[in-house]
């Protein structure tokens, strides 16, 4: 019995250690905040660090004597700056997840307006094709298109056995349209689902009683649909525009060659001559760009409203 009561103190000492709020708070907060660290910040860090360091192209060895020229280097090309690499590079990036960006919007807001008024089977059926292609590895969906584009691609031949052309049309060969065409395939979903969170809490009574007051369909979405939900368009413009920008794996495959965006861009560099100061500097300069848009975006909506929260 004596033996017993030092493991009782022990464990209540161990339970009233753990009962204050900063314990709670540790326990609950301090794994995530563990992972996150490891997985986040220290490879930003490194990353952060890397950018403003020179890597000796015959150790492999990082040289830890500050210096600006992997950035310098990112503007380096004989001629105009915007004739770069980089920012040839970047500006395609853009320009991509842009259009991207706004095919997603404009396929997804009437989808995710009928499922948030009809919901039902209909949701159901809807939200199962439009996930079923995430049952399959991303490559094989990527790889899938590369048998849809190209002058002797399925969209090709088919039109070309139907009569409807003589040759194969460019615009359904390998390049930019099959680039985008990949990306809205895969980001989609995002779009969809984001748009369905902030439709599904919108009072549709609102809309009749506009509509019944003789405002017309285009001013009932200008007027109150696009501003009740434009968390959502926001939240789901960021989902699909960031991870566009820096796209790898369908631009290389849908791309060909033709198409060189910032991802290939810093790939290309790293695997062919292990210049890692100029891929963190590459890397740097996107991040401080997206972040920058969202922070301009957050000026409109709060990040607890992202998703229809």
């Amino acid at each position: 019995m004596a033996a017993d009561q030092p493991d009782e103190s022990a464990r209540a000492k161990a339970v009233r250690l753990l009962s204050g709020p900063r314990s709670r708070l540790g326990v609950t907060v301090g794994p995530s905040a563990a992972w996150i660290l490891t997985l986040l910040v220290a490879p930003l860090a490194f990353m952060v660090a890397v950018s403003f360091f020179e890597v000796s192209s015959l150790t492999y060895q990082i040289i830890y004597e500050p210096t600006l020229n992997n950035y310098r280097s990112l503007f380096d090309g004989g001629g105009a700056i915007w004739n770069t690499p980089f920012v040839t590079a970047l500006w395609l990036s853009y320009v991509i997840a842009t259009v991207t960006t706004v095919l997603c919007l404009t396929l997804a807001f009437p989808l995710a307006y009928l499922l948030a008024r009809r919901g039902g089977r209909l949701f159901k059926v809807v939200i199962f094709f439009v996930l079923l292609p995430f049952f399959t590895m991303y490559l094989v969906r990527a790889y899938s298109w590369v048998l849809m584009f190209g002058p002797g691609g399925v969209i090709n031949s088919t039109l070309m056995s139907w009569g409807l052309t003589d040759a194969p049309l460019g615009i359904f060969n390998y390049g930019i349209p099959a680039i985008i065409v990949g990306l809205t395939h895969a980001y989609f979903p995002y779009m969809l689902l984001t748009l369905y969170a902030s439709l599904d809490g919108l009072d549709f009574s609102i809309i009749e009683a506009a509509r019944d007051l003789g405002a017309s369909r285009v001013e009932v979405l200008r007027d109150h649909v696009i501003p009740l939900t434009l968390p959502g368009i926001i939240g789901g413009s960021l989902f699909v525009f960031v991870p566009s920008v820096g796209a790898f794996i369908t631009p290389t495959f849908l791309g060909q060659g033709k198409v060189q965006m910032i991802g290939m861009l810093i790939e290309s560099r790293v695997a062919g001559t292990y210049s890692i100061g100029y891929a963190s500097a590459a890397s740097m300069f996107v991040l401080v760009s997206i972040v920058g848009a969202m922070i301009l975006a957050f000026r409109y909506v709060s990040i607890e409203e992202l998703g229809g929260a």
